[in-house]
């Protein structure tokens, strides 16, 4: 279990487990989805990021979505956990970590800390969502070990609805997929 970011609760027994990381690692016989959310502000759109990695971190999917919406920065991240358990759901995998760079919501899925109020009911479509999955875990993942979701993240505000990539990884993330472990 080494290498796990800050908390990880199984959504099935929700005993928290603490552990810190600053780099991505794989998760030990589970799929790691990383997530994250990036806003524009100027031009009032949100994209999120997603990557799938198996237990020796090959990626095995990648995809990004702009959600051409007003959102803020938790509304974003909120959603970007979302997708990244839709994701997940679509390319039919079952044990997971879903592991974000967004502590409040983390806790808020962990239970050990209330949801803000605008995204409480994302919150709780999260976990109902959740429970359709044999394993899943939460999991905080410092900034510099989430980069190359950032920049899917990011992509993702310049384009009109979604990409996938199964079992193929987009030059554009390469270089950043290599930092997220080395850092």
């Amino acid at each position: 279990m080494e290498g796990y970011s800050a908390a990880i609760v199984a959504q099935t027994n929700l005993e928290p487990i603490i552990q810190r990381a600053m780099t991505w690692s794989p998760p030990p016989s589970l799929f790691k989805i990383n997530v994250d959310g990036a806003v524009d502000k100027a031009t009032g759109k949100a994209g999120v990021g997603v990557i799938v990695r198996d237990e020796l971190g090959r990626v095995e999917a990648v995809m990004c979505r702009n959600l051409d919406a007003p959102l803020g920065a938790i509304e974003t991240e909120s959603k970007a956990i979302e997708v990244g358990l839709l994701f997940a759901q679509d390319i039919g995998i079952q044990d997971i970590v879903v592991e974000s760079d967004c502590l409040i919501m983390i806790q808020a899925l962990e239970g050990t800390s209330a949801p803000p109020s605008m995204v409480l009911a994302v919150t709780q479509g999260i976990l109902d969502l959740s429970m359709g999955f044999n394993k899943v875990e939460f999991s905080h993942v410092k900034k510099q070990g989430n980069r190359s979701t950032h920049v899917l993240a990011k992509h993702a505000l310049g384009i009109t609805d979604f990409i996938a990539w199964i079992e193929e990884t987009p030059c554009f993330l390469e270089q950043a997929l290599i930092h997220d472990v080395m850092f």
